[in-house]
């Protein structure tokens, strides 16, 4: 069993390191530039910080992304509501709802229509 398991550490080390297969993730990406490039203590701590802060960074852009996204969904929807005749309206209310959900800033439903 100890020989199977140390084989499989041997062929999976040797993977890595010709690039057989990927370490996933950023945590295996600073994995491997360590192993790769034998980075200094400080090093690591400075790449695992900048890594860190760039994970946040896009997670940002991510969520200004999304809620730029949906104001675009709610300006167009508005925008065509106002082409239409009071009786269209309520029926373009009751069909077209626009989407909402978790990480939307706000529910159309309770949105006033100017009625």
């Amino acid at each position: 069993m100890v020989a199977g398991v140390l084989i499989g550490f041997a062929l999976t080390t040797f993977a890595y390191r010709h690039r057989l297969i990927r370490v996933p993730g950023p945590h295996g990406f600073i994995q491997h530039l360590d192993q790769e490039l034998n980075l200094s203590p400080d090093q690591l701590h400075q790449i695992e910080t900048l890594v860190r802060d760039t994970h946040v960074k896009m997670e940002k852009l991510h969520e200004d992304f999304d809620h730029q996204h949906q104001q675009l969904i709610f300006q167009t929807h508005d925008q065509i509501r106002a082409l239409l005749t009071p009786e269209q309206q309520q029926k373009f209310d009751r069909e077209f709802t626009p989407p909402s959900g978790p990480g939307h800033d706000h529910d159309y439903e309770h949105r006033d229509h100017g009625n």
